[in-house]
């Protein structure tokens, strides 16, 4: 009995080892499987890489100064010009034409050929009354208040606001 035992516990460890040796190639074979995607994935993060630092430059980078080696007519500005042309170059002038600004349009230009429609805000009655004698009071000026735009679709407008001053009249 004691060999059939230890028989019995040698094929459970011959079964156990087995087992091992299957999981552990099973284990390198998935091992071996997640490197090729990782360096399939940093390939792909390379390229990536890439493009989005040649799109940077593209978007970012110096696009007008160009060098101009080898391009006739053209002038490198590091080179000595009295040296390699003569004095002859230095003394021709270079006409610039001059800069203007582009005037601002003023109020008026703007509203110009728009109707203009006259809203006069009227004072209460019992302000055009003097408090203190009783009289009609009279209207001496219209003060100006302010413009508005109004927009109307296909169709503008000017709006003027005035208030009036009134002056006490004394009869």
């Amino acid at each position: 009995m004691v060999s059939s035992a230890k028989d019995l516990q040698l094929r459970e460890l011959k079964d156990t080892v087995s087992q091992l040796k299957t999981m552990v190639s099973e284990q390198t074979k998935l091992i071996k499987s997640l490197r090729l995607v990782i360096n399939d994935k940093a390939s792909r993060e390379k390229t990536f890489q890439e493009q989005l630092d040649y799109l940077i430059k593209k978007l970012f980078g110096s696009s007008s100064e160009r060098r101009s080696d080898g391009i006739p007519g053209q002038q490198n500005l590091f080179n000595e010009v009295g040296v390699e042309h003569g004095p002859s170059l230095l003394e021709e002038e270079t006409v610039i034409r001059g800069h203007t600004c582009k005037k601002k349009a003023t109020h008026a230009e703007l509203f110009k050929g728009l109707p203009v429609k006259k809203v006069v805000i009227h004072l209460p009655e019992d302000e055009q009354i003097c408090s203190a004698c009783g009289t009609q009071v009279v209207l001496i000026e219209e003060e100006y208040v302010r413009r508005e735009l109004e927009f109307i679709p296909a169709k503008c407008k000017v709006i003027e606001y005035y208030s009036q001053n009134l002056w006490l009249s004394v009869l």
